[in-house]
């Protein structure tokens, strides 16, 4: 069983992307539960070397990744430049998150103004895909976010994202501590 253990974690420390579950029990020829079962007990044996690496769950799929609270420390190290992202194509990915899939024309309309040139630049950042065209005159594109757009944003699925409503809520407290 302990050899099991350690097939899987080989598999989760080489994969670039999330290994779901599904793939971990097909591969190795063993029920989902039992890969659960696997991937649950390594997850704790990480979690209790405390290390500055754990297993988590993202994308629907689990994967090595570097505690958030070392994050700084590996930006300055690698001297990379944070993702950056613009105050219109945050707005963008908001509105396709919330309401995928969802047209640039209804994004539009959400904004009161034209998004292809935002829409382009997140479909080149893999963020946004085309994941169809909708039954209407002119066939629109339809568009949904991507496991990269999971991956960044450090979700584990679309059903993670905080609702419309909290955001209110949260703008509701901020009026009142001001």
């Amino acid at each position: 069983m302990d050899n099991l253990k350690r097939k899987i974690e080989a598999l989760i420390f080489t994969s670039e992307i999330p290994v779901s579950k599904k793939d971990i029990s097909s591969f190795l020829s063993i029920t989902p539960q039992e890969a659960q079962s696997q991937i649950d007990d390594l997850t704790k044996e990480w979690a209790d070397l405390n290390l500055s690496i754990s297993i988590q769950e993202i994308s629907g799929g689990y994967q090595l990744r570097t505690k958030e609270e070392f994050k700084d420390l590996l930006k300055e190290f690698i001297n990379k430049k944070p993702f950056k992202i613009s105050r219109a194509a945050l707005e963008v990915l908001g509105i396709i998150a919330n309401q995928q899939p969802t047209t640039k024309i209804e994004i539009d309309n959400i904004r009161g103004v034209d998004s292809s040139g935002v829409i382009n630049v997140l479909a080149d950042r893999e963020l946004i895909k085309v994941v169809g065209e909708k039954e209407v005159p002119g066939r629109p594109y339809l568009y949904s976010t991507t496991d990269l757009f999971l991956e960044i944003f450090s979700l584990n699925s679309i059903k993670d994202l905080p609702k419309i409503e909290e955001f209110d809520e949260y703008e509701e407290e901020k009026e009142e501590i001001t």
